[in-house]
């Protein structure tokens, strides 16, 4: 099925519903009462990567992959309803797996910019370009609601359950991540990314992103108006590896592919046990495809 056609599909899902009610079958609900409640007093753990060798995965052969769904999660540590979007995005990992990779980008707006916090340039940038005025604040798969790309937390399940479902046709690419700390110099990195086709009718063009996200970060939260010292954030985005916007990448017909190389270096800041790649690519209509893989550590 064409992505244009699965933007159409999700508009009239929210067009039947209604955005706030999306998540409750259509069912008249006061204005008042949609707002869904989450306990923010759970402190959310990483769901670890799947073991797998990236060797084996690299050089795998070409066959059919599973979809999987990108969540923006645009957060920041004074934002008190934040940990709320965290708890969805946990939830449904649980019920995903792997399929879902979240990438929780912090800016200025309601954040405490680094050194002394995680807000970056880099998520004051992504805040400004998608025009937002909420936290939090996500896009899924880069799905358009309606009124834009920007979701508030109530539909992020809907949407991911969407963009995961099984009548969307197969996946025309995969993603293929290697990112292992450097022997000769453990503060830089070397990470490859192919990008390959994986259907004869193939014909994928958009932008690869290549972004590092950090783990089990301990740093303060606000959480609903009570200050959480050792809250644990995961998924933070730390850089972009190939820019703000990613470049230009395009495969058409099986087995058709496109290797790019990057070298980046680990700030005294990260944890480099906790890092990981994220790449995905994207086009006008949404995110095609997406994948996380931890760096490889020196051993």
């Amino acid at each position: 099925m064409k992505t244009k056609n699965i933007h159409r599909l999700f508009l009239g899902l929210l067009a039947g519903c209604g955005v706030a009610a999306a998540l409750s079958a259509c069912s008249n609900i006061a204005e008042d009462e949609r707002m869904v409640v989450v306990s923010t007093n759970v402190v959310v753990d990483s769901i670890p990567e799947e073991p797998v060798e990236a060797d084996s995965l690299w050089d795998a052969p070409i066959a059919a992959v599973e979809r999987r769904v990108l969540i923006e999660d645009h957060t920041g540590q004074k934002c008190p309803n934040c940990p709320d979007g965290t708890k969805i995005i946990h939830d449904l990992q649980r019920q995903y797996g792997q399929r879902i990779v979240p990438v929780a980008i912090h800016s200025q707006m309601q954040g405490i910019m680094e050194p002394e916090g995680l807000g970056t340039e880099l998520g004051n940038y992504y805040y400004n370009y998608w025009k937002m005025q909420f936290k939090p604040a996500g896009l899924v798969n880069r799905l358009d609601g309606g009124d834009g790309v920007v979701l508030d937390k109530t539909i992020w399940a809907m949407a991911a359950g969407f963009a995961l479902g099984d009548d969307l046709g197969p996946e025309p690419i995969d993603i293929r991540v290697k990112a292992v700390q450097r022997e000769d110099n453990p503060a830089m990195a070397d990470v490859d990314v192919k990008v390959i086709a994986t259907m004869d009718d193939a014909n994928v063009a958009g932008k690869l992103q290549v972004w590092i996200t950090e783990d089990n970060i301990v740093a303060e939260q606000d959480s609903m108006g009570t200050r959480k010292p050792n809250y644990v954030h995961n998924h933070v985005l730390r850089a972009a590896v190939n820019s703000q916007m990613g470049e230009d990448v395009s495969v058409s017909g099986f087995g058709d592919e496109r290797l790019f190389s990057y070298q980046f270096s680990i700030s005294p800041a990260w944890k480099p046990q906790d890092l990981a790649i994220v790449a995905f690519v994207y086009n006008n209509d949404g995110v095609v495809q997406v994948v996380r893989r931890q760096l490889k550590m020196n051993e």
